[in-house]
């Protein structure tokens, strides 16, 4: 009953409040503008985290700031969503599901699910940790089309089940993974059991090779954990594409839940381990030049970002800056990534 009577007054308000509004005509979330979205999100947050585990959507409103401080709200769903964050996080992310109607003549229209990266728990290390992994997605589309583009929100949570509200935090949204499909030609593929060998090479050589520079270990091709498949319409081009996501579990965030796996024999997810498989030394000199001639643009993403710390610069430069030492050095790269490559089947 209560459920039902705060839906009835969600959606309601906005029909007397803002009658007249106007909508989110040819909006879109992952264009060209890449600035900040200042917005509000009012639902029953408290409702959100007690029943987490659910999969059915509530109701939400979400309104958007302008600079000249106009504003839109409409009506969105949202419900929670991850795996392990869903367990862990005091605020764990959640999906949105806008209403095809508010955005005529976007693609939003098509893909009006989009999964939204919260701030997980109140602390401000957690704060800058959607930041960072917000720049973990956007440096690696600096080195390939095949990837998932996101979106930096500035939030404003008001909580309509509590006296008290989360506040003002930093999350990003991320494209539907069949937008990022349709955007390269190509559609998205479930294939479990794939051997990571008969997916495109080159791709699979530059997506191993980053998720060594972000000292990510969790992720796997075979299984489909943490990785989207796409195959490019296209006969001619018969391997599928990986395409990462997810990388809250890596060294350069060094979240405090993060544990690295048994079988890699580490200790901290700060230890870097290369779990791509072999190539030839042309191959991979080939994809290492490609992320030296990317070196200072993906270092300026983080020298440059105002909304992180002065420490937590430091710590996400020196980590990077070890990367690039790795690699521009013969004897470091036969004693790291070539000694650690894969060759089993």
């Amino acid at each position: 009953m209560r459920l039902i009577l705060y839906t009835l007054v969600l959606y309601l308000a906005p029909v007397f409040a803002l009658f007249g509004q106007k909508s989110f005509e040819g909006f879109e979330f992952f264009g060209d503008d890449s600035s900040i979205i200042e917005c509000k999100i009012t639902s029953d947050f408290k409702f959100l985290r007690k029943e987490k585990y659910k999969s059915a959507y509530q109701p939400a409103r979400f309104t958007m700031f302008t600079s000249e401080g106009d504003s839109t709200t409409i009506n969105i769903k949202i419900k929670a969503r991850g795996l392990f964050r869903r367990k862990h996080c005091l605020f764990p992310p959640f999906k949105i599901k806008f209403s095809k109607d508010d955005f005529a003549g976007s693609s939003v229209q098509e893909f009006n699910k989009l999964k939204l990266v919260t701030h997980c728990r109140s602390q401000s290390a957690y704060a800058q940790r959607v930041i960072e992994e917000y720049l973990i997605y956007k440096a690696y589309e600096m080195l390939t089309d095949y990837s998932l583009r996101v979106r930096m929100l500035r939030i404003n949570y008001i909580d309509e089940g509590s006296k008290s509200d989360p506040g003002w935090n930093y999350a990003f949204l991320i494209e539907d993974p069949d937008q990022m499909a349709e955007r390269n030609n190509a559609i998205e593929l479930s294939i479990k059991n794939l051997h990571p060998e008969h997916t495109d090479r080159i791709v699979s050589t530059i997506m191993p090779v980053f998720q060594y520079m972000i000292g990510n270990t969790d992720w796997s091709v075979h299984a489909q954990h943490n990785i989207k498949l796409i195959k490019i319409n296209d006969p001619s081009k018969y391997f599928s594409i990986t395409v990462p996501y997810d990388f809250d579990y890596c060294g350069l965030l060094n979240a405090p839940y993060a544990i690295p796996p048994e079988k890699l024999n580490i200790e901290k997810v700060t230890e870097r381990v290369y779990r791509g498989f072999c190539r030839t030394d042309e191959e991979f000199q080939k994809v290492f030049d490609m992320f030296l001639a990317h070196k200072e643009e993906i270092l300026s993403l983080f020298q440059n970002n105002d909304l992180l710390t002065d420490k937590n610069k430091r710590i996400c430069l020196e980590y990077m800056k070890e990367f690039f030492s790795i690699i521009e050095n013969e004897k470091l790269v036969k004693r790291t990534i070539l000694s650690q490559c894969r060759t089993d089947s």
